[in-house]
């Protein structure tokens, strides 16, 4: 990302429904596969500004890796340690090293060149039956200029990433499109930007209406909830939980 992105998100990430929401679906599968546990050693690839190691301490000794100097600027302002730079593709730790890695919005990025070998070092990192919580962009048609502005390259399907799980040699145990309520009006946002000569735009807004961000952010919720009893058919996002053999 943009450092300008990286300053927007650092302000507004702990009230933002969007990053608040992305939270909230990690700590409900967290809980749901670990429960209470709190001896577990986690790594969050990708940790950006470092927030989401702040939930996963909750649960053992969390680490987490970024290539982007500016992301680990802002974990040191936040005082957050254990986080190391490091490619996705080339991960600067031991094999069999973590019982949980968590990957939010990283695979979709440019910088990862080969999303398949960043996935091999995942699997390589994880202990036996360790397990790797995924979250990315879903969806090639929703491609537009926030992607762009993120630098990203590809939204996966679920049928692709599945696949790519399963050919490093994970057993996937969950996987569905998520962000379901707001696919047709992204959907048609987007087709309208690419009809437009709009420079490449964040979508994510320093400042947002209270009122709207608390309803965004139950909508968000229920959906997670929701899981519990569906696969979604389409989404904005894609999630995983994907289990080392």
């Amino acid at each position: 990302m943009d450092k300008k992105i990286y300053d927007i998100v650092y302000k507004i990430e702990d009230t933002y429904w969007w990053f608040v929401g992305q939270r909230f679906l990690l700590n409900e599968y967290l809980k749901k596969y670990y429960n209470s546990k709190k001896n577990l050693k986690l790594l969050d690839v990708g940790c950006g500004t470092g927030i989401n190691l702040n939930l996963l301490n909750k649960y053992g000794k969390a680490h987490g890796i970024d290539m982007s100097d500016e992301a680990l600027r802002f974990c040191k302002i936040r005082k957050i340690r254990n986080v190391k730079k490091s490619n996705v593709m080339d991960i600067k730790f031991n094999s069999n090293s973590f019982d949980v890695v968590t990957s939010l919005g990283v695979f979709y990025h440019r910088n990862v060149t080969n999303d398949v070998k960043g996935l091999k070092e995942i699997y390589r990192l994880l202990k036996p039956s360790g397990r790797f919580f995924l979250m990315d962009p879903a969806m090639k048609c929703l491609f537009g200029k926030h992607d762009i502005a993120f630098h990203g390259i590809r939204r996966y399907s679920k049928e692709e990433l599945q696949s790519k799980l399963e050919k490093v040699g994970f057993v996937v145990e969950k996987i569905s499109y998520f962000n379901t309520f707001l696919f047709p009006f992204v959907y048609l946002k987007r087709k309208v930007e690419k009809l437009s000569k709009s420079e490449p735009k964040s979508e994510v807004q320093e400042t947002i209406n209270p009122l709207i961000n608390s309803i965004l952010e139950g909508l968000f919720k229920i959906e997670i909830k929701g899981l519990d009893y569906v696969n979604y058919p389409f989404g904005i996002n894609i999630f995983a939980v994907a289990k080392k053999k």
